[in-house]
């Protein structure tokens, strides 16, 4: 390689950027970079080159910052595990707020002729509206997002940025949002099922009303 194209690999976008152009201008007029087999024999060949070419010749190395940040702490598993609990107690936050304000709307409902089945079913799939809104905007923007992040990340560890999206993974965790939400919407769901429809009520409220006149009488 040339040393322009030296400088290209080595000398990675970043704060430290143009001190690196500036120390191997002077040090280098090219290099040479192999690559190996795998296993014994390639390591074997790396350490005869090694020791040919011992003023100029080194080994791939990994950013040290990246390496610590990977085994101090797994970042990203704890954010998504925060980000699990705070959504999981917001929706639920959510859906016990709605059962609660239209449990008029879910006695009328029932008095029209809605069975606890039907009750049920309509706060799971209130849940799972909520969920797929959830999926279908944060998903994408997470993904550009966490790309991003990422580049700008490994660029100033002097890394070279390789974001991957795996799509299993996210597969797996939409599914698992969905059963999620419908999870947490059961007991709101059974809550709202209990209760007496507008009708049930009404003709209570007219019987003991009535029963307390003749009394009276």
């Amino acid at each position: 390689m040339t040393l322009a194209g030296y400088q290209n690999v080595v000398c990675l976008p970043g704060p430290r950027h143009s001190v690196c152009l500036s120390d191997t201008h002077g040090t280098h007029k090219g290099a040479v970079f192999a690559r190996t087999v795998p296993g014994p024999a390639g390591q074997a060949t790396v350490n005869h080159l090694v020791n040919t070419f011992q003023s100029t010749a080194g080994r791939p190395t990994t950013p040290v910052s990246l390496v610590n940040f990977g085994e101090a702490v797994n970042f990203p598993l704890i954010l998504g595990i925060v980000l699990v609990v705070f959504g999981g107690a917001t929706l639920l936050h959510l859906l016990v707020v709605s059962v609660i304000r239209r449990r008029r709307e879910m006695g009328l409902l029932k008095a029209l002729g809605f069975v606890n089945r039907q009750v049920v079913a309509t706060v799971l799939w209130q849940s799972t509206t909520i969920a797929l809104v959830g999926i279908i905007v944060g998903v994408p923007l997470g993904v550009i997002v966490g790309r991003t992040v990422w580049r700008v990340f490994a660029t100033n560890l002097g890394a070279v940025p390789v974001p991957t999206v795996p799509t299993w993974t996210i597969v797996a965790l939409v599914l698992g949002v969905l059963v999620f939400a419908n999870l947490l919407a059961v007991v709101p769901a059974m809550a709202s099922a209990r209760r007496r429809s507008v009708g049930r009520t009404a003709l209570t409220d007219s019987v003991t009303t009535t029963k307390s006149t003749s009394n009276c009488e």
